[in-house]
């Protein structure tokens, strides 16, 4: 008998081909059977997405070493698996375009708000509120247009910077699956937050930031065996150079606006 997948010999009585992993069916297709197969393929908990969930949130070390070591059968590729909860996570902020804009719009003006409280100053001022409310709702809109290239083009930093801080034994590239699932996860947790905030409370929303900094150093945590406090200081190190690059980012931005307009007054 040989499997009907790859046409490699079977053992005798054997329930999956040793060669490719396909399960070894004999009986004819039934309703019962074409339900049963559906619900263990797309629903059912041993479904791959589902399993490296799981994984994720109660043995996020366990995946990566053992995706590292060789062991990816039962979990999703982890690009994948960024790709499709970058899919939920868009459908769900563009099927609620309107709410994700006002709840950022919420946001910001409760942050202009405290700023006006505490520093007075333009951040009192009626009409500075109202431009910053606009630049909010415009950043927003630009937000849902262009956010998988965002993510794309920021996971390779991410990335640098998370091998820079953990450094050794994992290289760049295994540095890169980590992050793939973390952003992965991310954006599940992003689009679970936004739900409560739409219902809840606005500022709810604010809950995001901590929650992604907490999955982060628990998962470096997890995957490198580090104490709580080592967990800590990597992290901290982590974000004051993901700032840093931020910074040392917008000021060369700046800069280029500045001496695209002294070009073109020169110019003129």
């Amino acid at each position: 008998m040989s499997c009907k997948n790859c046409s490699s010999a079977l053992v005798h009585q054997s329930f999956y081909c040793n060669q490719c992993g396909a399960k070894i069916v004999s009986e004819r297709i039934t309703i019962k059977r074409i339900i049963e197969d559906a619900f263990q393929n797309y629903i059912g908990w041993d479904n791959k997405y589902f399993v490296t969930i799981k994984y994720l949130i109660l043995r996020p070390g366990v995946l990566l070493r053992e995706y590292y070591s060789g062991t990816r059968k039962k979990f999703l590729n982890p690009f994948a698996f960024l790709t499709i909860c970058m899919a939920i996570n868009l459908f769900v902020f563009n099927s609620f375009d309107e709410e994700y804009i006002s709840v950022m719009n919420d946001f910001n003006e409760s942050q202009i708000n405290w700023y006006a409280e505490t520093l007075g100053g333009p951040f009192a001022d009626p009409e500075f509120k109202a431009e910053q409310l606009a630049k909010s709702t415009e950043s927003s809109k630009f937000m849902l247009k262009y956010f998988n290239i965002m993510v794309i083009l920021l996971l390779p930093i991410y990335t640098l910077i998370a091998f820079l801080v953990y450094r050794k034994p994992y290289n760049y590239a295994e540095h890169i699956v980590a992050n793939c699932y973390i952003q992965g996860f991310s954006f599940l947790t992003t689009s679970l937050i936004f739900f409560i905030a739409i219902w809840v409370h606005p500022s709810l929303f604010l809950l995001i930031y901590p929650l992604l900094i907490f999955y982060y150093t628990y998962v470096y945590g997890r995957l490198y065996k580090l104490a709580i406090g080592q967990s800590i200081l990597k992290v901290i190190l982590f974000l004051l150079i993901l700032v840093g690059v931020g910074l040392a980012v917008g000021l060369i931005f700046l800069l280029l606006i500045a001496f695209g307009y002294i070009f073109a007054a020169l110019s003129s």
